[in-house]
């Protein structure tokens, strides 16, 4: 195995692969990335079990075909370092991967290819094209709302939904719900389905994905999703399980709508954020005459903030929330007023960026 490199065209590659690596694990081949030279192109190949990322470096120079897999956080490092003025030659002498250019030689130990965990080659029962920034925004404004480690497994990722009229996407850990929803224009055509994303998957992917304007591929059955993106392929299991259906908590009629400037909303969650309690996080929202008082205590400290806002209604409300939901919510929006929303009962609260509800996020109250 043989190849010429330039720095600039493999050090991106490696650093979007070695997302997946896994540290200090047993099994030393999961810490490794496959390298396979092929005639015209360079493999970079790296996984965690659950996901795979493939990427198709084109190539130029003479290359004897091979493949191997070496440390990714040792290969990464020496690229980082080694200099971009000079052609890099990568080559195998006796299981050793030999890295060098004018000044730099590096000796890095390998393991076979055949010992690396590939992906089993699956048979794909439906493809279409979608717009990159469509599917990026999808998991970007919905996948902060995912549970961690939950025993139900469907928490533990993103619901993504095509119909004949929409597109949509939830995330909740059962505390606080995430939905982007997107109306199919009448010229285009998806297949009709619904997956769950596995947690990791959906950070993995969102940090792959850009607001470009072009088409990326999606292939997918019952357990897997393969995304083509550019020379990135990325591929991973899907979780098997029945998302829960929350017309229930989505339907419910709203009765208090308050009009509030996000930026000075983030303003004054900053300022009592520094005396909210260390484990509940709960903060009080009042809302009388015209204003918006925020409040947060840990039992023997207490913080206040407020500031005016149009408000209507006669009755005061007073709704205690999880300050790091809301945060969560403000820092992805984009809007400079935002809609706040209570049923009747002060059950649910609720935000929206416009009338479209392209945007909704609910989270349900404390009761400290």
């Amino acid at each position: 195995m043989k190849c010429i490199v330039e720095k600039k065209n493999f050090l991106i590659p490696l650093q979007k692969i070695s997302t997946l690596l896994i540290k200090n694990n047993p099994n030393e081949i999961l810490g490794n990335i496959l390298i396979e030279i092929k005639k015209s192109y360079i493999l970079l190949i790296s996984t965690n079990t659950e996901i795979q990322l493939i990427y198709k470096i084109p190539n130029n120079y003479t290359c004897i075909n091979g493949k191997i897999t070496v440390s990714g956080k040792k290969i990464l490092d020496i690229f980082r370092i080694i200099s971009e003025k000079f052609l890099i030659h990568i080559k195998t002498i006796k299981k050793k991967l030999y890295i060098y250019s004018k000044n730099s030689k590096f000796f890095l130990l390998t393991l076979p290819a055949k010992q690396f965990p590939y992906f089993k080659k699956q048979k794909y029962d439906k493809k279409f094209y979608i717009n990159q920034k469509i599917f990026k925004n999808m998991l970007e404004y919905t996948y902060f709302s995912m549970s961690i480690k939950d025993v139900r497994p469907y928490l533990n990722g993103i619901f993504i939904e095509f119909t004949k009229k929409y597109i949509r996407s939830i995330a909740t850990n059962g505390h606080r719900i995430a939905i982007f929803k997107k109306k199919i224009q009448k010229k285009k055509s998806f297949p009709i389905f619904n997956i769950i994303l596995p947690r990791k998957s959906a950070i993995e992917l969102n940090k792959l994905l850009t607001k470009e304007d072009l088409l990326i591929k999606i292939l997918f059955n019952q357990n897997s999703i393969k995304i083509c993106i550019n020379n990135i392929i990325f591929i991973s299991k899907l979780i098997n399980s029945n998302f829960p259906n929350l017309d229930h908590i989505l339907l419910q009629e709203k009765k208090y709508k308050i009009k509030v400037n996000r930026n000075l909303l983030q303003k004054s969650l900053a300022h009592v954020s520094i005396l909210v309690h260390s484990q509940l996080k709960g903060i009080y929202l009042k809302f009388k005459n015209n204003i918006c008082k925020i409040t947060s205590d840990n039992q023997e400290e207490k913080a206040k903030y407020k500031f005016k806002i149009n408000y209507k209604y006669k009755k005061k409300i007073k709704i205690s929330i999880n300050i790091n939901y809301l945060l969560d919510v403000l820092n992805v929006l984009k809007k400079d007023y935002i809609n706040l929303i209570f049923d009747k009962k002060l059950q649910l609260f609720e935000i929206q960026t416009s009338k479209k509800k392209e945007l909704r996020y609910i989270i349900l109250p404390l009761y400290l």
